[in-house]
């Protein structure tokens, strides 16, 4: 049974169509078979969000799914097909669609969109992979090295596809072009259609013995160490472009570019909104309300500030180029530290008496503990203490 359309792409019934697109394509590039290791589990994923998506960004095939369910968007989208993945042939076209024209530059784009005839050389796809850095490792910066799955040029045919020593020609049926024109005549008029040449496949070379090492690819896939260099102050969602370290292209054309997402984990004690870095710090009740140096704990190191006497607990102190260096442009930001001023407890009786004092003082009138809290309190004491041996 077909699972909910919205499910598949993960958004709720009530998003709008960006919402829709945005879910799609980060979809599409986690699952697309060019990318993925399991190539029959990624084409069939691949068609369930491609088909949600189908319907859900159509105004009107969206309007009748969501009034008749799974039955009436069937009919609605009867004769569109699914199997070339909606009209999406490789991972580099979907981008091309998604972040092309009206998207801006993607990080996704090819740096060469020509379009090779099919005999030629053709540019390799895309790799995309993610990658998890320390909170600290994401500041100062850090050198990876990332296992990366992807098709290399056989070396053995040099990645023509066919064996050492055999001769390669020209495809006699479509002269080396790869394609064959056929005319016919529709109601009159002559139509010529281009299709691919059935003897080469596209090729446009034709021989007799095919590579045993590649399998007449011209390509091998293994699996590489890529050095990734992660620069000072990189965030989550950044995108690192390693160019020429994709899939190896076809009749030898160029290799494709490696993107690389990275992902920073999250700390116990800092976190980073843009540049800058937030913390909390705790201070005593005696330091807050006498004034005096403490220390406060950075990325850099702890370092020691001096806060006035009557400090109040929530107050928020700047260090200036405390924060994240920026990785657009030559600056840090600022770590903004809040103090929480910390309230004794388990008082000693001479604790007690000072504060009962300052009471006092303050015109505050605090009753003194009775006998019987004094004894409850140290039997209290002893259990506890017990029950930590």
């Amino acid at each position: 049974m077909t699972r909910d359309y919205y499910e598949v792409l993960g958004v709720n019934r009530n998003a709008t169509e960006a919402e829709i697109k945005k879910a799609y394509r980060k979809l599409a590039l986690k699952h697309h078979p060019d990318v993925s290791s399991n190539k029959a589990e990624a084409e069939e994923k691949f068609k369930e969000i491609t088909e949600a998506y189908e319907v859900l960004s159509n105004p009107s095939k969206r309007s009748t799914y969501d009034r008749f369910g799974q039955s009436g968007s069937q009919q609605a989208t009867s004769g569109a097909g699914f199997g070339d993945f909606g009209g999406f042939g490789s991972f580099s076209d979907i981008f091309e669609t998604f972040f092309g024209g009206g998207f801006g530059q993607s990080p996704f784009q090819a740096q060469n969109r020509s379009r090779s005839r099919p005999s030629g050389p053709q540019r390799g796809p895309d790799l995309a992979a993610d990658v998890e850095v320390t909170f600290e490792d994401s500041i100062f910066g850090t050198e990876l090295q990332l296992g990366i799955a992807r098709y290399e040029r056989c070396e053995h045919c040099d990645g023509l596809g066919a064996e050492p020593g055999t001769e390669v020609k020209d495809c006699p049926s479509c002269g080396g072009k790869g394609e064959i024109q056929r005319s016919q005549s529709i109601f009159g008029a002559q139509v010529i259609r281009i299709e691919t040449c059935p003897e080469c496949k596209g090729e446009g070379k034709v021989f007799e013995t095919g590579c045993k090492r590649c399998g007449s690819t011209g390509r091998v896939r293994i699996t590489k160490t890529v050095p990734i260099k992660v620069p000072p102050g990189a965030y989550t969602g950044l995108h690192i472009r390693k160019p020429g370290e994709g899939s190896a292209g076809i009749r030898g054309g160029p290799a494709g570019d490696l993107i690389v997402m990275l992902h920073v984990r999250p700390h116990d004690v800092f976190k980073r909104e843009g540049d800058d870095i937030y913390c909390d710090t705790s201070i005593s009740v005696a330091r807050a309300a006498l004034g005096g140096q403490i220390e406060i704990p950075t990325v850099y190191g702890p370092t020691k500030i001096s806060v006035p006497e009557g400090t109040q607990g929530g107050t928020t102190i700047r260090l200036k180029d405390k924060g994240a260096p920026s990785v657009h442009r030559r600056s840090r930001g600022d770590q903004y530290t809040t103090l929480i001023v910390e309230v004794p407890k388990n008082l000693s009786d001479r604790q007690r008496e000072l504060f009962q004092e300052l009471a006092s003082i303050n015109g505050e009138h605090v009753p003194k503990a009775s006998r019987k809290s004094k004894v409850f309190n140290t039997m209290k004491d002893v259990f506890s203490a017990n029950d930590h041996t």
